[in-house]
Order: structure tokens, then C-alpha cells, then sequence
């Protein structure tokens, strides 16, 4: 074996001078910084690392009540809804027909009578089931509701409504009436598919049918066991809009879902502001002067006092 050389003064000097090697981070592992807990980070990311569908099985229900209670009592969230509709939708998304000759020319009396019978068919009387809404009525209606609920359905009916010649009808459901509490692969007795938030789904997740409440668990109505009633509706004739920022993702959230909290909390402050002011101003006082041109007693003041605390308060009862 050879015998090691001694290290030269350079070599030495320069060990010396080397800076000391990088100690590896607690418990002997690196890690992000972002994933580091300090006692400013208690809670965040408790929650841990769940499926889109796990999380909107706990939350959906209120996100959407919550989200449509800014939509109905707020300004800025109904301006918002309004301009995501007009921006998206507009006055309505229309159609033109563009059937070709062989000649590869515009058929233009075949696209004009096709247009024609789409304009008539976009009625209210005939594209709705309920004889309501006009088709680019509808358009806007279920774009809002996209943005407030975060998802909607349409159903397709083959058949005529009004004095149409078209078999189809569009009913549009809001998503109250999907089955949230089907969550379980067995919910439904006899069903080999998996039911997740009342969509039945293959083994792809793709959606084989909506299991759809007969009626909503938040009308008006005289039989209550409607709501607790289940229809299967084929995946066919359903159209489930929605955004999907995740897979899987069966349901779909509400637009202002990360902004609610601090929506609320703002409209509370404004209106504490409200309330503040217009208690101050309800306090009022009167100065007397002496008589003669005298000034005013001090040690005479009791009665202005008492009458002031008395005004007060008497105004103070009134605003509550």
C-alpha cells in the first residue's frame, strides 16, 4: 500500500480556509421552504392533501347558500354576476347555418330556411318546458348560474312543447336538486356503478346518469316528500355545466368561492360604519344662554344634563 504524502502548506492553508460543508436541515432531509411550520403557520395546510371531491362533499352545500345570499343582498357581487353574463353571453350567442353546395358554394334558400326554423324554435313557448324563458334568455340565465352555484343542469325532453314541430324542450335544473347525500359506491341497493354527489359514474368517472330530486329541498311546496324522491336521468340527456379545475371532479364550485369571507366581512364593516355615524348623529345638544345677558350658571346644569342623556338615549332606542 502506498504510503499518503503529506499535505504541502497550501494545501493545508487552503483546508483551513474552505468554508465549512452545508448541514443537512432538520431531521436530515431538505425541504421547501413553503412546507416549513412556524408558529405563524399553525393551521395552514392542516387539511391535508384530499380530492376535489372530498372537499366539495363538506362544503358545497354552504359555499353555494353562502354564494347566493352575496348574489341577492350584495352590489358588487351582483355587478359582477351581471358582467361575467354580458361579457360571456351578451345578448345571446346565435347561429348560422353554413351548408355547402357540391360546387362548394353556400346552399343560401337551404341556410335561410334553417335559420328561420332555429329563430321560430328559440321561442319561450317552445325551446323551454316551462313557456318562459326565450332561448338566449335561457343562455344568460344558466351562464349566471354557473358563476353563482358553479354548476347547473339542463335536461333534454323529446318532445313538443307549444305549437312547436321540434321534439325537444329544455328544462333547466338548478343543482339543489342533485343527490349531494349519494356518495357511497353502494348508496343505491342493486347499483354496480359508484354514485359521488348524486353523479353515477363508471369506473372512468365518466357520468352514466344524475340521480335529480323531483323537487327543490328549498321550495315552496305542499308535499315534502318530493324532495326526498330520486329520478335516474341518463347521462344522454343531460347537459351538467360547469368548470373543472381538478380531476376527478364531479361537481362544480362556486366562482366567489375564495373571495366569501372576505366579501361578508367587508359588507359588515361597511355597515358598522353606517351605524356608527348614525349613532353619532342622533346626539344633539342646546346651549342657554343666562338671563340678562348674563352667561349661563355652571353649578346650574343638572336639568340640560339630564335632558341631554334622556335625548340620547330615547334616539339610541329608537335606531335599535
Amino acid at each position: 500500500m502506498p504510503k499518503q504524502q503529506p499535505l504541502t502548506l497550501r494545501q493545508r492553508l487552503a483546508r483551513w480556509l474552505a468554508p465549512p460543508p452545508a448541514r443537512p436541515a432538520a431531521g436530515g432531509r431538505r425541504m421547501y421552504a413553503g412546507a416549513r411550520q412556524t408558529n405563524t403557520t399553525l393551521g395552514f395546510g392542516s387539511g391535508g392533501n384530499t380530492t376535489a371531491d372530498a372537499e366539495l362533499a363538506t362544503s358545497l352545500n354552504q359555499l353555494r347558500a353562502r354564494s347566493r345570499q352575496l348574489v341577492r343582498d350584495g352590489s358588487y357581487p351582483k355587478r359582477a354576476k351581471r358582467i361575467v353574463v354580458n361579457n360571456v353571453i351578451g345578448s345571446g350567442v346565435g347561429m348560422q347555418a353554413q351548408v355547402g353546395t357540391t360546387r362548394n358554394a353556400l346552399n343560401a334558400p337551404l341556410n335561410t330556411r334553417i335559420e328561420d326554423a332555429w329563430a321560430q324554435w328559440c321561442a319561450a313557448e317552445r325551446c323551454h318546458t316551462g313557456g318562459t324563458l326565450h332561448f338566449h334568455d335561457l343562455e344568460r340565465m344558466v351562464m349566471g348560474e354557473v358563476f353563482e352555484a358553479g354548476e347547473v343542469l339542463i335536461r333534454k325532453h323529446y318532445r313538443a312543447f307549444g305549437d312547436s314541430r321540434v321534439a325537444l324542450g329544455l328544462e333547466v335544473i338548478e343543482s339543489e336538486r342533485l343527490a349531494n347525500e349519494l356518495i357511497d359506491p353502494g348508496a343505491i341497493a342493486g347499483l354496480t356503478n359508484e354514485v359521488r354527489m348524486g353523479v353515477e359514474v363508471d369506473a372512468f368517472q365518466r357520468p352514466v346518469a344524475y340521480w335529480i330530486r323531483r323537487g327543490h329541498p328549498g321550495d315552496i311546496r305542499s308535499r315534502v316528500a318530493d324532495a326526498e324522491r330520486y329520478e335516474r336521468v341518463p347521462a344522454a340527456d343531460i347537459w351538467h355545466l360547469k368548470v373543472v379545475d381538478r380531476w376527478p371532479q364531479t361537481r362544480g364550485e362556486p366562482w366567489m368561492h375564495a373571495v366569501l369571507r372576505k366579501l361578508d366581512a367587508m359588507g359588515e364593516y361597511t355597515q358598522y360604519e353606517v351605524d356608527a355615524a348614525r349613532a353619532s348623529a342622533s346626539y344633539f345638544a342646546t346651549i342657554r344662554s343666562g338671563d340678562e345677558g348674563q352667561p349661563p350658571d355652571p353649578e346650574d346644569s343638572g336639568d340640560d344634563a339630564q335632558v341631554f342623556d334622556k335625548i340620547g338615549r330615547a334616539s339610541c332606542r329608537e335606531r335599535v
